[in-house]
């Protein structure tokens, strides 16, 4: 079994560099010139195998650490078939999204990965009462939110199948969508790791604090999704419960950041400083999203986010490669001792960058100024996004990782 758990992490860090090669070849064909893929079925792929083949495959095997240190005698063997059958769907959406993007077959292989983690949810509510980690809360409203989420997979499937496509509706379903994963079923999952970090190192969290911060966090989850589509001319009523959702979901985090700030100091005997600062880089870039939220509310900076593609495409990347992606790294080294992980910090590097060079073109773009040699310089970053994730594997082929050996 540890094996196959190797072979797993190993394999879903490689997807990582999978995506950052796709990512590549996205940023080649608007910088430069590559008609052999459609943009928009490389889009479709991308995204796809990102959510489900890395970022979703990485959250199944912490999740599952954490299921086998907590539980005695843990039979991991469903575990590690479900997430076998969700890395299938992944390949294979990773093909046909390629191919044709939205038709029965990609359709066929995202079912494949939406069911298994159907299945993975119900797995774990079944070894739910064993655990005694106050994360569980926090996996199971991650589990919750990723089920919300296909709501809006089965309407854009429905839309391309029957080729009638609304484009109000085609939007509203795609940020139904990222909204459950990115802010429900990935940040949910983080946080409950996070959680259990810190119970690891003997950190003062009672279950009344845990529970305010949970409550806060996923309630005002659902009404948030309001952020992403203002531009519907929703109800007043409407409007005031998002802004109090997302003055709750500030709250919530605030609380959070309390509770690592409060246990600051066991941080700094537990863990080395490269560690520290991977969590003070995610904790920032969520810090940001928080605040953008909240800034969002305001119906005018919320018309200027969502009308230029360079700040949607900052804030999905803020989330997705600053936030989560980092911090799921702290995960699966966070049993190392060394300090020069050099592809870690080329990631970082690396996102900062792509960060700062789509915030400024947002920004120029509100007085329709062009940033010069924008693209070509994206496509730079892009390229070294994809040689860090490719030094991060390549470690982990020479080095027998501790996530496997502490946690298996």
């Amino acid at each position: 079994m540890k094996n196959t758990i190797s072979i797993l992490l190993k394999l879903s860090v490689f997807n990582f560099f999978i995506v950052a090669v796709l990512g590549v070849i996205m940023r080649y064909k608007i910088a430069y010139s590559f008609p052999f893929l459609d943009q928009k079925n490389l889009q479709e792929s991308h995204s796809h195998f990102a959510f489900y083949g890395w970022i979703t495959s990485i959250i199944y095997l912490l999740i599952l650490k954490i299921l086998h240190e907590e539980i005695p005698d843990f039979k991991a063997k469903k575990y590690i078939a479900t997430i076998i059958i969700n890395l299938i769907g992944s390949y294979g959406m990773l093909a046909a999204f390629l191919y044709s993007g939205y038709y029965w077959l990609s359709i066929v292989f995202s079912s494949i990965s939406l069911l298994s983690s159907f299945v993975y949810f119900f797995m774990f509510l079944s070894d739910y009462k064993n655990l005694k980690t106050l994360s569980r809360k926090w996996f199971v409203g991650g589990f919750v939110f990723a089920l919300f989420s296909s709501l809006g997979v089965f309407m854009l499937s429905y839309m391309m199948v029957s080729g009638h496509i609304f484009q109000h509706t085609y939007l509203a379903s795609t940020y139904f969508y990222l909204h459950f994963q990115y802010n429900g079923f990935f940040i949910f999952s983080c946080i409950g790791l996070l959680i259990n970090n810190l119970e690891k190192i003997g950190a003062v969290l009672s279950e009344k604090e845990n529970k305010s911060i949970f409550l806060l966090m996923f309630i005002s989850c659902f009404a948030a999704y309001g952020l992403s589509v203002l531009w519907a001319k929703l109800p007043i009523w409407v409007y005031v419960i998002i802004v109090l959702a997302s003055l709750m979901q500030t709250f919530g985090s605030l609380k959070l950041f309390n509770l690592v700030r409060r246990n600051w100091n066991l941080l700094k005997e537990n863990w080395n400083s490269f560690q520290r600062f991977i969590l003070i880089y995610a904790g920032l870039a969520f810090f940001v999203k928080i605040l953008l939220q909240l800034g969002s509310t305001i119906p005018a900076v919320n018309q200027f986010a969502f009308g230029f593609r360079n700040i949607v495409i900052a804030y999905l990347h803020l989330v997705l490669l600053m936030c989560i992606t980092s911090f799921l790294f702290l995960q699966i080294f966070s049993n190392e001792n060394r300090e020069n992980n050099s592809g870690v910090k080329l990631f970082l590097l690396g996102t900062f960058l792509n960060e700062l060079v789509l915030g400024i073109m947002g920004i120029l773009s509100i007085k329709y100024i062009i940033f010069p040699y924008s693209q070509h310089i994206l496509f730079g970053i892009s390229v070294l996004l994809m040689i860090s994730a490719w030094m991060i594997f390549a470690r982990m082929k020479q080095h027998k990782s501790r996530f496997i050996e502490t946690g298996f």
